[in-house]
């Protein structure tokens, strides 16, 4: 029976090519886009995975080419587009879900300019909850070395095995890391 017949659309699958480029960026993104989706559902695991595949179906389905250094920033929008369109549905964003707090959001910014973030700030939820707001809008490879040292507790040494890079590598990358981290906390502000 054909889609004509049913009223049913059939999904169109992106060329061959564009689907495995597509598939490169999305392993290497898919735990920065998860966390993307985990903050934003309130740590809802089902929701977010569910909101992964949907991610990976319209992605997958795209006959647009879209060049392999956008890709990771285009996967972003599809993600952000799909959040908008589950709180649509709903209707309403449940009370626990973390929203920008702009006083928050500045103090800790300022915080960033001229130290590291000290443990009892990480430890209280208002703060946790506006710096993952902020760091799962960096880039992947940003997002991992922060989530990696500073939450994960991974050293130096550490995060230069796991990436293949110096030590030196590693703290200048965190560095710049944490100065984006700082700009992200700011535009929440």
């Amino acid at each position: 029976m054909s889609s004509l017949t049913t009223g049913l659309s059939v999904p169109v699958s992106a060329p061959a090519e564009t689907r495995a480029r597509v598939e490169v960026v999305f392993d290497r993104c898919s735990a920065a886009l998860y966390r993307y989706f985990a903050v934003r559902v309130g740590g809802d695991a089902h929701l977010a995975d569910d909101l992964m595949q949907q991610l990976w179906l319209n992605a997958t389905r795209t006959e647009r080419p879209v060049p392999e250094d956008q890709m990771e920033f285009w996967l972003r929008g599809i993600a952000a587009n799909l959040i908008r369109a589950h709180w649509r549905r709903q209707k309403r964003r449940p009370a626990m879900i973390p929203l920008a707090d702009p006083h928050l959001a500045a103090e800790l910014a300022d915080r960033l300019v001229t130290e590291e973030l000290p443990p009892e700030i990480l430890e209280r939820k208002e703060a946790r909850d506006q710096l993952l707001l902020a760091i799962t809008e960096l880039p992947s490879r940003e997002q991992e070395l922060i989530v990696g040292h500073y939450f994960d507790g991974a050293s130096f040494a550490e995060l230069a095995r796991r990436t293949g890079s110096s030590e030196r590598a590693i703290e200048g990358r965190l560095y710049r890391a944490r100065q984006a981290l700082r700009e992200k906390l700011r535009h929440l502000a």
